[in-house]
């Protein structure tokens, strides 16, 4: 039977399309033929190609084959229609959304059109803060200074207490009132129980930080007198260190006064006597009966002969003014010791049996100035001198007695040595630890004393600040470009300080003798009325820069004003100390009005009748300003401070010193005072003041020519 005929046009299936695809071709041919496939393919070839997947069957099943066709068609059909229905939806909402935005678009435009009021906010004010926490003051727990110095011990300057309420012994308490001393001022308040015998002594050094005029000297020596009072032979027991002659003088004369009625000693040691006088007041050599120890001795010297190495100034050399068998002894001369640091370090190394084994008080007064300018080291030798051991040929029979039972049961039965107690005073004191160390303290303790105005203010910063008495007043003066400042300081001394007197400086009859003209203007002054100087109660120190400067105005203010010259004087480094100590008393007494000084006088001078104080030269630093005017309104006494500036010094003076943060003088200003020229110069007074520039320059080439 022949194979039916539907069977040759049947789809092929997948095998036979794979046996009848025709061969490889090339990839552009191959590209070309499906591109045309796809664009001129028939719907019935669509057909066929869906029909390729469905497996070729027998001739019975065509029906069924046929069937699924037209399922497949409608199932792709359905497929299309949900596929359109979701574009439609889709569709549908992007055009409800556009016509949506339009609206809305329309809307805001006719709003613009439309002034409408701000929308209120709401939800959108900032959520309540808890208050903020204050941040605290910083307060370092650190300092750079020791607890010492940054918390001293605070005096008011206005606390007085009666001696008796202090530990003074009774015979001293009579002895102050006498004097015209009934309280203790601040400063004695607060270190007489610290340096008395009892509860409240302090067992270690004591700094004390006051202002000038302030009691200091006393203050450390009525405790050192009162405890050396019964002591039987004389023996080195203070030391009082001071920078100038002139506070020598002065600690002396108070120590005198103190010490009136005792058998205590007070010795000074200045440079102005030779060396081997001070030696001999100060150690006295006597002989001790000694036969071995004078053997050795003996030996010792004839060894140093024959090597040549032969000591001098020494004890072998004392040996050969001794009897036989006996060998020479030093004993002190002096119970307390008044010196300037530089002869002090020459009686350390040079005096023979000068030894400081036995004081148990060492007094640096002034001693921001001593540490400052160190002479000779002098800190340093002291200190080794106070600490090192005593020379075997100069120990007394107590100290050989420790030496020999010292680490033994024995040594604790043995007297203590000395306690060494140091009080370092000064007006300025001084917080460089380095300069501080050199003195080697112990266990110290600073006392400052400052006025009632001025708020606590420990000394915890690193510059210095100074308090001025609270009853001084100060003023400044300008004296423009310098040339007329004679003029300018006889103007302040006849209208301000010595007021009332009568002025002769216009007088024309100048050939008449000096002393008959003062007699006859202060009869003709008296008898119109007005006040002498010598019945006046004022009294001047006037401050130069200099020696020269000094005896240059001295002169000037003779030929000026000629009634000044019987009642001033002049002091300066070259007067010697018995010159000196006259030229105080006299202006103490009244006898001096007008003292022109240098700087070596602004230190320690106790002149409590001082009513002004002019600084006719600048001072060279806000320290010595204060030394300066400290020189009155001393012991709660009113007082008078005047500078006399040039241009060139005016912006620092009134920046540093008037203005400035380091000198503190409460509620009180500096006063200017502004002087017509009219009135300086008047009165034919620079007609006079040429004149004198002239003699003394006449005096001046004078002098230098007989000098060569």
């Amino acid at each position: 039977m022949p194979a039916p005929l539907f069977k040759r046009f049947a789809p092929p299936t997948l095998a036979t399309a794979k046996q009848s695809s025709p061969p490889a071709a090339t990839p552009k041919s191959k590209k070309k033929s499906k591109t045309t496939e796809v664009v001129a393919a028939p719907a019935e070839a669509q057909e066929d190609v869906v029909m390729e997947d469905v497996p070729a069957e027998t001739p019975r099943s065509s029906k069924k084959s046929k069937k699924r066709k037209s399922e497949v068609i409608e199932e792709q059909d359905e497929k299309n229609e949900e596929v359109s229905k979701k574009h439609k939806a889709v569709f549908s909402k992007f055009e409800k959304a556009s016509k949506l935005a339009e609206a809305r678009k329309d809307q805001d435009e006719t709003e613009d059109d439309i002034e409408q009021p701000e929308e209120e906010l709401h939800d959108l004010k900032p959520m309540p803060q808890p208050a903020p926490v204050p941040e605290p003051e910083f307060a370092p727990t650190f300092s750079t200074l020791p607890s010492w110095l940054a918390q001293p011990i605070i005096v008011e300057a206005a606390k007085t207490t009666p001696f008796e309420e202090l530990g003074t012994q009774p015979y001293y308490v009579k002895r102050l009132e006498k004097l015209g001393f009934t309280n203790a001022l601040a400063v004695q308040t607060a270190l007489l129980p610290m340096l008395h015998n009892g509860f409240e002594q302090h067992l270690g050094d004591i700094c004390v930080s006051a202002k000038t005029g302030s009691g200091k000297t006393m203050a450390y020596l009525l405790p050192i007198i009162e405890a050396l009072k019964d002591q039987a032979a004389p023996m080195l027991s203070a030391v009082v260190v001071v920078p100038s002659r002139q506070l020598v003088n002065q600690a002396l004369q108070v120590a005198e006064e103190l010490c009136a009625g005792t058998k205590i000693k007070v010795g000074t040691a200045l440079g102005n006597i030779p060396l081997a006088t001070e030696q001999k007041e100060l150690v006295k050599l006597r002989a001790q009966y000694n036969p071995a120890k004078a053997k050795q001795l003996h030996a010792k010297a004839s060894q140093q002969l024959e090597t040549g190495f032969v000591e001098r100034s020494g004890m072998l050399e004392d040996l050969m003014s001794m009897p036989r068998d006996h060998i020479p002894r030093y004993d002190s001369g002096v119970d307390i010791l008044i010196c300037t640091p530089g002869r002090l370090v020459e009686h350390i190394e040079h005096t023979t049996g000068f030894l400081l084994k036995s004081v148990r008080w060492l007094v640096i007064d002034e001693a921001d100035q001593l540490l400052n300018q160190n002479f000779q080291g002098w800190a340093s030798v002291l200190m080794n001198a106070l600490y090192s051991d005593t020379p075997p040929e100069f120990m007394n029979a107590q100290e050989r007695l420790r030496e020999r039972e010292n680490g033994s049961i024995w040594s604790v039965a043995l007297p203590a040595r000395r306690q060494l107690t140091k009080i370092v005073l000064s007006a300025t004191m001084e917080k460089d630890l380095t300069k501080l160390g050199t003195l080697k303290l112990r266990r110290p303790k600073l006392v400052v004393v400052q006025g009632e105005s001025v708020q606590d203010q420990p000394l915890q910063s690193e510059e210095n600040v100074f308090e001025l008495p609270s009853t001084l007043d100060e003023y400044a003066a300008p004296v423009n470009d310098g040339a007329n400042k004679p003029l300018h300081l006889l103007h302040a001394l006849l209208n301000y300080v010595f007021a009332g007197i009568k002025s002769f400086s216009n007088q024309e009859s100048s050939d008449s003798d000096s002393a008959d003209s003062d007699s006859s203007s202060e009869d003709e002054s008296e008898a119109e009325g007005h006040v002498s100087i010598a019945s006046h109660i004022s009294r001047v120190l006037i401050f130069t820069k200099s020696t020269e400067s000094a005896s240059r105005l001295s002169h000037l203010l003779s030929e000026l004003e000629p009634s000044f010259k019987k009642y001033m004087k002049t002091m300066t480094r070259a007067s010697t100390a018995d010159a000196a100590r006259k030229l105080l008393k006299s202006f103490n007494t009244g006898d001096v009005k007008i003292l022109i000084a240098s700087d070596a006088a602004s230190r320690g001078l106790d002149i409590p009748s001082i009513t002004h104080v002019i600084n006719y030269d600048m001072p060279t630093s806000i320290t010595s300003y204060v030394h300066r005017v400290g020189r009155t309104a001393r012991a709660g006494k009113p007082g008078q401070a005047l500078t006399l500036f040039s241009k060139t010094e005016a912006a620092w003076f009134w920046k540093q010193i008037a203005a400035g943060d380091n000198v503190r003088r409460g509620d009180k200003k500096v006063i200017r005072m502004d002087w017509k020229e009219r009135d300086v110069t008047g009165d034919g007074r620079k007609k006079v003041y040429r004149a004198a520039l002239k003699q003394l320059e006449g005096a001046v080439k004078g002098s230098t020519d007989t000098a060569e």
